[in-house]
């Protein structure tokens, strides 16, 4: 497998029923049978953590294939860039995105009411700059479950359809196949191709940094202007993998 830059600190990092194997034709990030409620995950990312060094301009090449079709998939997976969230003991800022995300129903991540929100999408989203604070676990955990409450969930989503700017765009695509994803994020616009064919193109960008990942997960999230936020894991009834042949990062003029 080839993954490059090579300096960059290659995280390979499994929770749960989750494992990642490497063989002759591909780096398989892969979740295992299971049906208890317990979160599993199988990721690879660049930054340990929260050491985001990705700006505009920036490449990304990725030639990757799925298991199972849409369809047979359960909880999120993608690859591309993004700012890690809101992880207990990590830094807190709003959320900002660049990358193809994978979600299955129940998921629905939109703040657009017309926007599906879950299946095989091209997904930008950008934040606002201008706050970051290390958050610890139990303000994370709180702050969670103050969002769960449905009308302030709802609260939270409607303020932040006003100072964000969010993109997103289905991709009719066999994911089991081997194809060549490329973003190619500029300072304002993102372009998402597939195989050589530009699919979506933004015209806005978050400024960064932010970190590279790619992930298959056992997750559901709700984020959804009518029913508000909420999320929890799902089991997983048979093995499913995202493969890798490759992943190159490159800074572009």
């Amino acid at each position: 497998m080839r993954f490059l830059p090579s300096d960059r600190p290659w995280v390979r990092m499994t929770m749960g029923a989750a494992e990642i194997i490497e063989d002759a034709e591909a780096l398989w990030l892969t979740l295992r049978p299971a049906f208890e409620d317990r979160y599993a995950n199988a990721q690879l990312d660049d930054y340990g953590g929260s050491r985001f060094v990705w700006r505009p301009p920036v490449r990304l090449h990725i030639e990757a294939r799925f298991s199972h079709p849409i369809e047979a998939l359960v909880g999120t997976a993608g690859f591309g860039f993004w700012n890690a969230g809101a992880a207990p003991g990590a830094i807190l800022e709003p959320p900002s995105a660049v990358w193809f995300f994978f979600a299955s129903p129940p998921s629905r991540v939109a703040l657009d009411p017309s926007d599906p929100g879950r299946g095989w999408l091209a997904m930008v989203w950008r934040s606002p700059k201008g706050w970051r604070m290390p958050i610890p676990a139990p303000a994370a955990q709180a702050l969670q479950r103050l969002l769960e409450h449905p009308s302030l969930a709802r609260m939270a989503i409607i303020v932040g359809r006003k100072w964000m700017a969010v993109s997103q765009r289905s991709i009719p695509l066999d994911i089991t196949q081997w194809h060549r994803y490329s973003i190619r994020w500029h300072p304002k616009e993102v372009i998402f191709e597939v195989d050589g064919a530009e699919i979506h193109r933004t015209p806005f960008a978050p400024a960064g940094p932010l970190g590279f990942v790619t992930w298959i997960d056992n997750q559901f999230l709700v984020m959804d202007p009518f029913t508000g936020l909420s999320g929890g894991v799902l089991p997983t009834p048979a093995t499913q993998a995202l493969a890798l042949k490759r992943v190159e990062i490159a800074t572009a003029s």
